[in-house]
């Protein structure tokens, strides 16, 4: 079982954050659970890159994901986890959200207006706020389940079809 991540390692991404809020998470989870860590080496520092290279407490990176591979990685997964800090839309977040994953992502930029009530949000500067999030998700199958059915259904409001009837 598997806690994702799907994006490009650069400072926006707030991978550090994230890697930050990992260590947070209960030891029992963090050995229940890796943190998987998907997406190319961008223009980020490298010490993140060595951070996620080290798989230091259940977190392995995957670098590139070729995007016939991430459905199928992405639907795996029990949490989708995206506390990025300036997204235009936030594919991944979409992507997720259509795959049923439940989702904990950034309550600034644009995903907030894509989760709407169909995930956790918590500040993405907080790593305790973020461990908080994957805490209670991670030990709720109940909330997992709702936020499931929720994210898919929030999901439809963004197919190319709905979107083209509301231009």
């Amino acid at each position: 079982p598997y806690v994702l991540f799907v994006g490009t390692v650069e400072p926006r991404k707030n991978l550090d954050t994230l890697l930050n809020a990992w260590k947070q998470v209960p030891p029992g989870l963090r050995a229940a659970f890796d943190l998987v860590v998907a997406g190319p080496a961008g223009w980020g520092n490298p010490a993140t890159l060595a951070r996620l290279r080290a798989g230091d407490g259940g977190v392995r990176y995957l670098g590139y994901v070729p995007e016939e591979d991430l459905p199928g990685l992405t639907a795996g997964a029990a949490v989708f986890v995206y506390p990025s800090l300036y997204e235009g839309f936030g594919l991944p977040l979409g992507q997720a959200m259509a795959a049923g994953v439940p989702v904990v992502t950034s309550n600034v930029s644009s995903m907030p207006e894509v989760a709407g009530d169909a995930a956790l949000l918590v500040d993405p500067r907080s790593p305790a706020g973020i461990a908080a999030a994957l805490e209670r998700l991670l030990l709720s199958p109940e909330l997992r389940g709702r936020l499931s059915r929720s994210g898919r259904a929030r999901s439809h409001l963004f197919t190319w079809d709905s979107c083209a009837r509301r231009s």
